[in-house]
């Protein structure tokens, strides 16, 4: 049973309304599998800047494993170009929140199997994105994905270092119904996040806002879950939590600078 080290719920909804203005980008989002692991918080917070607290739950900071494919990636005002708007990605993350802007995503990496995707997310939104080769299936019950990081990297620097991620292999099957999350619940803590902080050069950071609808969520028990690279940066990762997630349709909000 996770007991609830006082997450800011009212600061999680206030992030889940939808920012004023129009969204600078639409996408797609396809089957989600949220992997989770304990990581000590003083780890974490070595990793993240100063200005960021990293949250905790059940009395530990957590490392989300995140392999999904994208697709429709366009400007409101422009159709979507198949062959450049569908990939898939993978990140790693973790949990933060700001005194000012409240809960949200710290990525350590990302990474996408499109370069101008790559390069687009670095020097637009400071994200760390990294070119790989990767690959998934949903078959029914069965979700598969596998990647491989690319050895060289001709993109923008970043102003955080990359999680170390080399490869992996996640093979999973849905154990649970769908359903959403109910609030002030482990499961709406890890996915019901709709900000994310990047950071620039030096010590500016900046963060920027998603809108969707809820996630529709189940449970995953996991044949293989592999992941290669992530030990010598976060230790032995004994992925604790496994979550499917469903098709949803994105709007992305403008980056602004913190500090």
């Amino acid at each position: 049973m996770f007991h609830v080290s006082e997450p800011d719920w009212d600061g999680m909804d206030l992030n889940r309304t939808k920012p004023p203005g129009n969204p600078v980008i639409l996408q797609t989002w396809h089957d989600l599998i949220f992997c989770h692991a304990r990581v000590p918080v003083e780890i974490l917070e070595a990793l993240v800047p100063s200005s960021l607290t990293v949250e905790e739950f059940d009395g530990s900071g957590w490392l989300g494993f995140v392999p999904f494919r994208m697709s429709g990636i366009r400007s409101p005002r422009a159709p979507a170009v198949p062959w450049l708007s569908s990939f898939y990605e993978t990140n790693v993350r973790t949990y933060v929140t700001h005194p000012d802007y409240g809960p949200g995503v710290w990525f350590f990496s990302l990474d996408a199997s499109r370069y101008l995707a790559c390069w687009y997310a670095r020097q637009v939104f400071k994200l760390p994105y990294f070119h790989s080769i990767l690959t998934g299936q949903v078959d029914g019950d069965s979700w598969v994905y596998s990647g491989h990081r690319k050895p060289r990297q001709l993109l923008p620097e970043t102003g955080c270092d990359p999680a170390m991620l080399t490869d992996y292999l996640v093979s999973v099957m849905q154990t649970g119904p769908w359903h959403q999350a109910e609030r002030e619940t482990f499961e709406f803590w890890l996915v019901e996040r709709y900000r994310l902080y990047s950071k620039g050069k030096g010590d500016q950071l900046f963060t920027s806002r998603v809108f969707h609808e809820p996630y529709t969520i189940a449970t995953g028990s996991a044949n293989k879950l592999e992941v290669n690279g992530l030990d010598s940066t976060f230790g032995n990762l004994d992925f604790q939590s496994v979550l499917l997630a469903k098709t949803l349709n994105v709007q992305c909000f403008s980056i602004e600078q913190v500090s």
